[in-house]
């Protein structure tokens, strides 16, 4: 199979370098405006709950089990159960479908 070319190409015209002494100096600029922006007097009260939401709590993560995988991933000895995987994406996809 050949394709002929209907137009001739342009070439491209050079690309200039940057100057990064002047980018410095608008990196500092956008820094002293936006430290010297006032704050407005607006207070934010969180809920207990969500209080309890954004601290960290290590009981969400088994650390052992995490590392048993790591280790396992090292050794070349996980296994992956593929008919599995793909029958989660399945269903997951099914549900995804019935809810548009």
């Amino acid at each position: 199979m050949s394709i002929d070319r209907t137009q001739a190409t342009q070439p491209i015209g050079a690309v200039q370098p940057r100057d990064t002494a002047d980018n410095s100096l608008q990196q500092a600029a956008r820094k002293t405006s936006v430290t010297n922006t006032p704050t407005s007097g607006t207070a934010v009260t969180l809920s207990s709950a969500q209080s309890a939401l954004t601290q960290s709590n290590t009981q969400d993560i088994n650390s052992q089990r995490v590392e048993e995988l790591k280790q396992a991933i090292r050794d070349g000895k996980l296994t992956m159960d593929i008919g599995k995987i793909a029958d989660g994406l399945l269903q997951d996809t099914q549900d995804y479908l019935k809810g548009i």
